[in-house]
């Protein structure tokens, strides 16, 4: 098991975006042995949630921010961690003073893990850009994530596609995700709930529809967004007339919004719509999508359909 621990000021801005993009990073690249965890150097804001600024910036890129605690470091988190990272110097500072040094060389900054070595996360609290600092703070897990995966080879992943459930998640298409380990869900949710019991199957990755715009909780999700699984690079919106002009590097485009299936390679990347596996809209077909990824492979795409009755 490796252990990770972010830490910043109050452990409620960098250091806990720190922690919940690390660990979806972990989930995406089927690395199950490892913990991730965040801190403070301070009591200031201990069992306090995420700031919420710093929350609807990660909620707005796609992420599932789990119940959080702020809590302070202590002298014991240096023999039970394996990486002590910090946002700043004056993080440094501060868990040097507490560890009583760093004689194993364990502690270091979240920016050189991303090869800008010596270089501080903004603190948002005082720059207000959360969504820069998040930028920051992707960057550096991402370098950390490459650091981890040198010399492991990963197992195939299996992700779920869904597109336009309006309000009806079948039982029939929550079988087929039982054997996912991630989810992705192409919009036109129109009930939150139906996240809340997706994020219980696995690893839900979630853009807001035309329709999602009228219900609350769901207008804020983004509505393009970019992820990597098991290597592979994703971009998902809900309308394919939002797809960005520039696709460097990306090896699969999902989208919904038309209720039908369609699935082709163009220029070497995959455009898939899984169709709509909510009610059966347009006398057309319901139908949702499998993908099986490994080391930034697309390995099998599977298309599945469903009765228009079977509710």
């Amino acid at each position: 098991m490796i252990r990770i621990l972010f830490i910043c000021h109050g452990n409620i801005c960098r250091s806990a975006a720190a922690e919940t993009v690390m660990a979806e990073l972990c989930r995406g690249n089927h690395l199950l042995q490892v913990e991730v965890s965040s801190a403070a150097t301070t009591r200031e804001e201990i069992g306090n949630d995420i700031y919420p600024p710093m929350k609807r910036a990660l909620r707005e890129q796609g992420y599932s921010c789990s119940p959080h605690a702020a809590r302070q470091t202590v002298p014991e988190d240096y023999d039970r961690y394996d990486y002590l990272i910090g946002m700043d110097y004056e993080n440094l500072s501060d868990m040097k003073r507490i560890y009583g040094g760093d004689p194993l060389k364990k502690i270091s900054l979240l920016r050189d893990w991303a090869g800008e070595a010596g270089q501080e996360i903004d603190d948002p609290w005082y720059t207000r850009d959360f969504r820069g600092a998040l930028a920051q703070i992707e960057a550096g897990c991402r370098g950390l994530m490459q650091h981890l995966r040198k010399g492991r080879r990963a197992a195939p992943v299996q992700i779920g596609v869904i597109s336009d459930t309006h309000g009806l998640l079948r039982r029939g298409v929550v079988a087929e995700l039982q054997d996912c380990s991630h989810i992705l869900h192409a919009g036109d949710i129109i009930r939150e709930t139906d996240l809340d019991e997706l994020r219980l199957y696995g690893s839900l990755y979630a853009v807001r529809g035309n329709n999602d715009l009228w219900q609350d909780g769901l207008r804020d999700l983004a509505g393009v967004l970019r992820f990597t699984i098991a290597g592979v690079s994703f971009l998902m919106t809900h309308d394919r007339r939002s797809v960005p002009r520039n696709l460097e590097g990306v090896q699969a485009v999902i989208f919904g919004h038309t209720h039908q299936y369609s699935e082709e390679w163009l220029d070497g990347r995959l455009w898939l719509n899984p169709g709509s596996c909510g009610r059966a809209r347009f006398g057309g077909e319901v139908s949702m999508a499998k993908l099986k990824v490994q080391d930034g492979k697309i390995l099998k795409i599977q298309k599945i359909c469903f009765s228009n009755q079977q509710e």
